[in-house]
């Protein structure tokens, strides 16, 4: 479940304009030769929404969601729209997964 929700975040961070396709598919690369897990049939809509939820109630407020700006670069936002991550949910069923 980390690595379905890392994979995830870095689809998130592609939306946004934080990275470009080529790092999204080099990170999926990577996670798919080590074998891990990018994708669960539990991902959906209304888990995704609710996690989010659940993230502002135990960090005092905030989502604080991180995303990578780069590899090995990343920043905390708090401002995950439920429509940004049906958008996610819609791009990660592009992948190979």
């Amino acid at each position: 479940a980390v690595n379905v929700d890392g994979f995830f975040c870095v689809v998130l961070s592609h939306l946004r304009g934080f990275i470009d396709m080529d790092i999204v598919n080099r990170v999926f690369t990577c996670m798919k030769s080590l074998s891990l897990p990018t994708n669960s049939v539990d991902l959906q809509s209304e888990l995704s929404w609710q996690s989010c939820k659940d993230a502002i109630e135990h960090r005092h407020g905030q989502q604080r969601i991180p995303l990578i700006t780069g590899l090995g670069e990343s920043i905390c936002v708090s401002d995950i729209t439920r429509d940004e991550l049906d958008r996610a949910l819609e791009m990660m069923k592009t992948f190979d997964h």
